[in-house]
C-alpha cells in the first residue's frame, strides 16, 4: 500500500471511528430511520453543491443503478441499521461487531471479483475483533429482545457493507470520487425517505441531537466516503474494509486527546492486537510475504 493511500486509510478510520458516538447522540432523539436519513440527505447535497460549483461531472444518468444499489447497501440500509442498535446498545458493542465487515467484504469478493480467500484475512478479522474488545473494555451487559436485535442489526450492516464493497469495486471504481459520494448519498435517501416519513419523531429533538446529525453528516459521511471512494479503485474491498478494526482505536485517542481519559494496559494490548489485525488483512509489514 502506497503512503498516500495508508493516509488516507487512517483518516477514514478516524472519520468513521468518530460515527458510533454521534449515533448514539442523535438516534435516541429522532428514532434510527430519521437519523439515517438525515445523515445521507444532507451529505449528498452538500457533495452535489459542492460538485455543481466546482463544475464537475456527476455521471448521474449514465450510473443510476449502481449508485443505487450501492447507495441502498452501502449507507441507507447500514446507517439506519447501525442508528437502530445505537439506541439499545453501547457503541463500543456495535464498534466490536463491525469488525465483522473484512470477513463478508472478502466472502463477496471472492464470490463476486474472484479474489483469493486468504487465511490472513480470518486470523486478521479474529485478532481484530479480540483487540477491539479489549481497547473498549466490554462490560457485562443484560441480554434480552432489544439487545439480541440490534446485535442482529449490526451483523446485517456489516453484511451489507461487506456486498456493497465488492458491487462498488466492480461497477464503480475509476468513477469520480465526489460524484459517487454524493449520488450514493442522495439515492440512499430516496430509499429511506418513505421509512423516515413514517417514523418522524414525536417531539422536537434538542439542539445537541442535531449537531450530531451535522457531524454525521458532513464529517463521518460526507467527507468520509469522498475518502472511501478515492480508495476503493485503488486498494481492495477487503483491504478497505480492515478500516474497521481501528475505528475503537481511534475512539480511545479522541477521548484521551480531548477529554484526558486514561489509556490501560489493556487498551495498550488492544492496539497492538488491532494493529495486527490490520496487518493481516492489509498484507502490510512482516505480513506482506504471507499467503
Amino acid at each position: 500500500m502506497r503512503t498516500t493511500d495508508l493516509l488516507r486509510f487512517l483518516s477514514l478510520a478516524a472519520l468513521f471511528g468518530s460515527s458510533f458516538l454521534f449515533m448514539r447522540l442523535a438516534a435516541p432523539h429522532f428514532g434510527a430511520i430519521a437519523t439515517a436519513e438525515l445523515r445521507v440527505l444532507l451529505a449528498g447535497s452538500v457533495l452535489a453543491a459542492w460538485a455543481l460549483a466546482t463544475r464537475r461531472p456527476l455521471l448521474t444518468r449514465r450510473h443510476w443503478r449502481g449508485y443505487l444499489v450501492v447507495g441502498a447497501f452501502n449507507t441507507g440500509f447500514p446507517f439506519a441499521l447501525f442508528a437502530y442498535a445505537a439506541i439499545y446498545i453501547p457503541a463500543g458493542y456495535s464498534a466490536i461487531l463491525n469488525a465483522l465487515m473484512p470477513l463478508w467484504a472478502a466472502l463477496f469478493s471472492a464470490y463476486m471479483l474472484g479474489e483469493r480467500l486468504s487465511w490472513r484475512v480470518f486470523a486478521g478479522v479474529a485478532a481484530g475483533m479480540a483487540g477491539a474488545g479489549m481497547l473498549v473494555q466490554l462490560g457485562p451487559v443484560d441480554i434480552d429482545r432489544e439487545v439480541l436485535l440490534a446485535a442482529l442489526a449490526c451483523v446485517l450492516a456489516t453484511v451489507s457493507y461487506g456486498f456493497a464493497g465488492a458491487y462498488t469495486k466492480k461497477y464503480l471504481a475509476g468513477l469520480p470520487a465526489h460524484g459517487a459520494a454524493a449520488n450514493t448519498m442522495l439515492f440512499a435517501a430516496v430509499v429511506l425517505a418513505p421509512f423516515a416519513a413514517a417514523n418522524l419523531p414525536g417531539t422536537a429533538p434538542p439542539v445537541g441531537a442535531w449537531l450530531a446529525v451535522a457531524a454525521l453528516a458532513l464529517f463521518c459521511s460526507a467527507l468520509a466516503f469522498f475518502i472511501y471512494y478515492q480508495l476503493i479503485a485503488r486498494i481492495g474491498a477487503t483491504q478497505i474494509a480492515a478500516v474497521t478494526f481501528l475505528l475503537p482505536a481511534f475512539g480511545i485517542l479522541w477521548g484521551w486527546l480531548f477529554l484526558d481519559e486514561p489509556v490501560t494496559l489493556a487498551m495498550l494490548g488492544g492496539f497492538v492486537l488491532v494493529a495486527a489485525g490490520a496487518g493481516l488483512v492489509l498484507g502490510l509489514g512482516p505480513f506482506r510475504a504471507l499467503t
